[in-house]
């Protein structure tokens, strides 16, 4: 049985690959978007109890720094949102 792919390797990313920036992991994760229905934004209540412990998610739900990406290449909620705030 073959092993299903992960969304982010859907979406073209290459899967291990981390990359360089803040700004690339955010413009991953919009693309990551593109490919990918049914994902949301945690609402506020969420995003500050990750945030007070310490930790958030990724768009894909792998755990990461706030101001991290997952090994996917994905941004963290906060870095994506932050970037939209700033638009």
């Amino acid at each position: 049985m073959a092993r299903p792919e992960h969304p982010a390797a859907a979406a073209g990313m290459i899967v291990g690959m981390s990359p360089s920036t803040a700004a690339e992991a955010v413009r991953n994760a919009h693309e990551w978007f593109e490919v990918n229905s049914g994902w949301a934004p945690p609402d506020d209540l969420t995003l500050a109890e990750w945030l007070a412990d310490g930790m958030c998610r990724a768009p894909d739900d792998c755990f990461v720094d706030p101001d991290g990406w997952c090994r996917h290449g994905l941004a963290s909620w906060w870095l994506i949102l932050e970037d939209l705030a700033s638009r």
